[in-house]
């Protein structure tokens, strides 16, 4: 018993000291400063004053992390040393020079390629060969691991943007070329999840004879945790930016099932990894770009009107986080006086200032009513984000 007590507080201790989670900290801390400072330039104060970044970085970090590591060790995923060195240090330099939102598949697929070569090449032999002394098993592991450990992450990179993807939807304002302003709802998270996978050897317990070393199938391997990179960076411009990132997150969980099929049939076919890997690939690029290209296609703008003033955010637990107002409403009537303009509205709110009476138009043209009670004397507080006069 004392030593699975051990062994459980030696993996706890190395998650504590992963490089690659605590940059991804410190950056995901940088990127809602940033996007907290962004709000009060653009609308005087911040539409979402946490830091819900970071939030998600660490609870859906741990929670993911524990979620892939149980299934890690009921499959036995084992994955060789030398992949799992090439992608921690990509992650981590990626994560410190700002992409690690941007690329985290692109790294995955491009550490499993320079393994696949690595593996076949002279070098490989010659290094591995230096390195036994060490400990370092030279045991080769099948790439179709790898390919089934990126189903996972392609199936639970989409139940992650499922679930927080246009929840907070932050609007940045842009200007178009002929000065017309609009906004757009960009999504710019990392995560950074712990999971606890196996490498053949014991490498780490023949210079440290506390570390835990298990035997599968009469090999030795060593179980250590791999810092798996979920992120994207993505803006909408034309659509309900929760209802976009919905379906993205839908065609990723669909795309991380058949990757999963492929890599089962890539263990009886080995000559297929790359070929699954790369279509996964294309497939992932594809969505992406899928998403961009409808949401360029509709007609509607998140922009400036004359016949009302246009909603471009709800801040929460205020009285609109009550009311039946959506992102891209129009307000065309407060209180029984027409709108124009961000000072029309809070003139017409004085109006009555305990109770706020509102006539919308939905961004299809449909026509609702909505009301609520105010705070008392404070109209601003309402919580509707609307373009700045």
């Amino acid at each position: 018993m004392r030593v699975w007590i051990m062994t459980i507080g030696l993996l706890i201790l190395s998650l504590v000291a992963q490089p690659v989670w605590w940059f991804g900290l410190i950056r995901e801390w940088w990127t809602a400063d940033r996007r907290i400072q962004r709000e009060r330039q653009n609308f005087g104060s911040a539409v979402y004053a946490d830091k819900y970044e970071v939030r998600h970085f660490v609870l859906m970090s741990l929670a993911f992390g524990l979620i892939v590591s149980i299934v890690s060790f009921v499959v036995g995923m084992t994955v060789p040393i030398t992949w799992w060195v090439c992608y921690t240090l990509l992650a981590l330099i990626m994560i410190m020079i700002g992409l690690g939102s941007r690329l985290p598949i692109t790294i995955f697929v491009g550490s499993v390629v320079l393994y696949d070569w690595f593996k076949h090449s002279h070098l490989s032999q010659q290094i591995m060969g230096s390195m036994q002394p060490l400990n370092f098993s030279g045991r080769t592991v099948s790439t179709a691991n790898l390919v089934i450990l990126l189903a996972i992450v392609l199936f639970m990179l989409g139940v992650w943007l499922k679930r927080v993807g246009g929840r907070f939807a932050s609007p940045k304002i842009f200007a178009q070329k002929r000065g017309k302003l609009i906004a757009g709802y960009p999504f710019n998270e990392l995560l950074v999840v712990p999971a606890l996978v196996l490498v053949p050897g014991n490498l780490i317990s023949t210079h440290f004879a506390f570390w835990p070393v298990l035997s599968i199938g009469g090999t030795s391997v060593t179980p250590l945790f791999l810092p798996l990179l979920f992120g994207l960076n993505l803006t909408i411009f034309k659509q309900n930016p929760k209802a976009a990132f919905q379906r993205l997150a839908k065609g990723f969980r669909i795309l991380g099932i058949l990757v999963l099929v492929g890599g089962i049939l890539s263990f009886f076919a080995k000559s297929a990894v790359l070929i699954v890997l790369g279509l996964a690939y294309v497939c992932y690029v594809g969505c992406l770009i899928k998403t961009r290209w409808h949401d360029r296609r509709q007609s509607f703008w998140f922009s400036k009107v004359d016949h009302g003033v246009r909603v471009l955010g709800i801040k929460p637990e205020t009285p609109a986080a009550k009311m039946d107002v959506q992102v891209g409403d129009i307000i065309t009537n407060c209180n029984g006086q027409a709108v124009s303009s961000e000072t029309n509205f809070y003139e017409a709110l004085l109006l009555d200032p305990t109770y706020c009476h509102l006539k919308i138009q939905t961004p299809e043209g449909d026509l609702k009513v909505t009301e609520t009670a105010i705070f008392d004397g404070a109209p601003h507080e309402i919580g509707i984000v609307m373009f700045k006069d």
